[in-house]
């Protein structure tokens, strides 16, 4: 359901336009703002509503001669992803690269009180509104998926659909990081500083290895490798990319540390002492997009993923540990020591072994 947002000073023009646009779309929802401050608390509700406003079409003078393009620049910072279209019969006041450069989708130079405008402006709609399901939808992709398999996506967009499938799933999380927060909490820009590139090699990292970045989960991370290759040989070179993968960033990790180790201890004399630990599991869980607009989310649900985190939290410093199941599919290419059972997961009786992967140099084929 497109949600449209109609601003101009003058009731008679709002009125007109609504009256076409609903006319000709009765499917959209279209709301009306007087002024840009008005729009503005619109779209901040809309977004506290998880109901965004999709496009807002709007006069260029108002309260001013850039009203327009004030709120377009607040409308974009808001919502990066918001289509606007700015109208207007002063054409002379109108800075047509200024406002594409703000981030305006098109403008249109015609009275809007004229049916040739609001036919215009209803073509110029519908293409803001395509453009922006294009947008979200490479912006979804993005978030999760290394850019190289876009193109086998949108080929088969049933691939990102739920079904059950055997996924290798992976967990890391910081061990120690609580206590760095509460060491270095009158210096937070050093914590978020960390978090930006620690974040941002688990995501690097797991693109390499054909992971899906599920989520972020404070100072922790999750990721599923075999989602976009089903078929049992694909199993097990899914559960060797994420062994590799953890292998891979547990590296990375050691260097990112050194690196902000040089930084805290400028501002802090207590030692920070923090590692990664892994637990990597492989099983059958429901995969694909649930929630709905742009709280959508592509994960993995059911048991198998629980106990992928439980195996996770069981991990030392600097451990990656494994399932029995992933050591099965990966036992003939990585070295790997038997580390103990778990018995105490929720809702799966029974005891289960784990095996610790050894260094990312024994990996090498």
């Amino acid at each position: 359901m497109a949600r449209i947002l109609i601003v101009d000073d003058e009731e008679e023009n709002r009125e007109a336009l609504h009256a076409a646009l609903g006319d000709e779309n009765p499917e959209w929802v279209i709301f009306c703002a007087a002024d840009e401050t008005a729009a503005r608390v619109l779209i901040e509700l809309q977004l506290a509503k998880k109901e965004p406003i999709d496009v807002v079409l709007t006069d260029l003078v108002m309260g001013s001669e850039q009203s327009g393009m004030a709120l377009l620049k607040e409308a974009r910072r808001l919502d990066p992803l918001i289509m606007a279209i700015l109208f207007t019969a002063k054409e002379k006041s109108l800075d047509r690269y200024g406002a594409f450069d703000y981030g305006a989708f098109d403008v249109v130079e015609k009275n809007i009180r004229g049916a040739t405008a609001a036919r215009e402006i209803n073509v110029k709609t519908r293409a803001a509104l395509r453009y922006r399901e294009w947008s979200q939808r490479i912006n979804f992709l993005g978030r999760y998926f290394d850019p190289r398999v876009f193109e086998t996506i949108e080929k088969d967009p049933t691939l990102l659909s739920m079904r059950l499938r055997t996924v290798t799933i992976c967990f890391w999380d910081i061990r120690g990081f609580s206590l760095m927060c509460e060491i270095l909490k009158a210096h937070p820009t050093l914590i978020s500083g960390f978090l930006r590139d620690y974040c941002e090699a688990a995501a690097t990292t797991v693109f390499k290895h054909t992971g899906v970045l599920d989520k972020f989960i404070g100072d922790g991370a999750m990721a599923l490798f075999g989602v976009l290759s089903p078929g049992e040989g694909s199993e097990k070179e899914a559960a060797l990319q994420a062994v590799r993968a953890a292998c891979a960033f547990r590296e990375t990790f050691e260097s990112i540390v050194s690196h902000w180790q040089a930084e805290w201890r400028l501002y802090s004399p207590q030692e920070i002492d923090i590692g990664l630990g892994c637990g990597i599991h492989t099983g059958e869980a429901l995969v694909g997009n649930v929630g709905a607009d742009f709280r959508e989310q592509f994960t993995a649900l059911g048991p198998h993923v629980n106990f992928a985190s439980r195996v996770e939290a069981r991990a030392k410093p600097r451990q990656i540990l494994v399932s029995r199941s992933t050591e099965a599919r990966v036992r003939d290419k990585v070295v790997l020591e038997p580390a103990g059972e778990i018995d105490d997961i929720k809702n799966i009786p029974g005891k289960f072994s784990l095996y610790s992967a050894l260094d990312v140099a024994q990996l090498e084929m």
